[in-house]
């Protein structure tokens, strides 16, 4: 029997048949999400699903970097007997603001009104038929994924998600002073920054980087949180910060933030300050712990009577 608990980053998606696609295309490029369908799945009956969105800042990353997929969901996702998919978007600076929330709406469109998900499985997953419970729906995401999850609560009905999971969630711009060192590592120097913006050309579009090797990227995120150049490029308008657009929502779903206190890439105050205002339009639970940026990737459910207990809220929500 495949330990699901257990896993590292080079493991982490062997109990899944793993697929990417193409779900927009911007020109020439093309913008995928991967598919996560369990080996395990049980047959005849309906699937839930789960909505992922990769972290990175809104700079870097991508759907299937799998060092930040946390290892607790493995087992919930093959127990669950969830089919999961992970949509890339577009990345600042190159992207705007509201060209990552475009992307958004157009992966909803695909998934949700156009059903491109099933005809993609029933194409290239023909073996086992699946029907997917589009009823039961958990969105979630970490840091910048997390920022995309609550987006896609506040920009969808209220009745589209029946949870929200964020680890560490964006819910504002990403700042600092060029003197922080989260995880010791200082910022390139402003000529640095200016030289990278500088060979940016208007139609460039990057909606995948490997954070592992894409050590540019990685620099990127840091010089434009330090130097205050963040919102130059991604805009400072309400609609685009949940911390600002949950102002104009009338209700949400339920909602659960995982947030380590001492987080040196996104402050805990900013959750703090998210969930008081959210808890006005809806049940909003903010579970503090102690860490940094990513506590929870290796953590295990058998080892955090909190993990396991938050969880099982989750679930309850879900599939309840």
């Amino acid at each position: 029997m495949a330990d699901f608990e257990n896993t590292t980053p080079e493991t982490r998606l062997d109990g899944f048949n793993v697929y990417r696609t193409t779900y927009k295309t911007v020109g020439t490029h093309h913008i995928e999400a991967g598919i996560l369908i369990p080996k395990n799945l049980p047959p005849g009956r309906k699937y839930p699903l789960v909505v992922k969105f990769h972290g990175g800042g809104l700079i870097v990353g991508d759907c299937l970097y799998t060092p930040w997929i946390a290892s607790f969901f493995i087992p919930f996702l093959t127990r669950n007997a969830a089919i999961t998919i992970l949509p890339n978007y577009r990345l600042t600076p190159e992207a705007r603001g509201f060209d990552i929330l475009s992307d958004l709406s157009t992966f909803y469109t695909w998934l949700l009104h156009d059903r491109k998900l099933d005809s993609f499985l029933a194409a290239n997953h023909p073996h086992q038929p699946i029907d997917i419970d589009y009823t039961r729906i958990l969105v979630t995401g970490d840091s910048a994924g997390g920022y995309m999850a609550l987006q896609s609560a506040f920009t969808l009905a209220k009745d589209t998600f029946k949870v929200v999971l964020a680890q560490y969630p964006m819910t504002d711009y990403l700042r600092r002073t060029p003197e922080e060192r989260p995880f010791g590592e200082a910022p390139p120097s402003r000529e640095w920054l200016d030289a990278y913006l500088a060979k940016i050309k208007p139609d460039d579009i990057i909606s995948s980087s490997d954070p592992s090797t894409d050590e540019d990227r990685r620099g990127l995120s840091a010089a434009l949180a330090s130097y205050g150049r963040f919102t130059e490029f991604f805009g400072v308008s309400k609609e685009l910060w949940p911390i600002t657009a949950v102002d104009g929502v009338e209700s949400l779903p339920p909602i659960t933030i995982f947030h380590a206190k001492q987080d040196s890439l996104v402050p805990f105050g900013d959750s703090e300050a998210f969930a008081e205002k959210a808890r006005e339009k809806g049940e909003v639970r903010l579970v503090a712990r102690d860490g940094d940026h990513g506590f929870d990737i290796e953590l295990k459910e058998s080892e955090e009577g909190w993990l396991r207990d938050e969880l099982e809220w989750v679930e309850g929500k879900w599939l309840g």
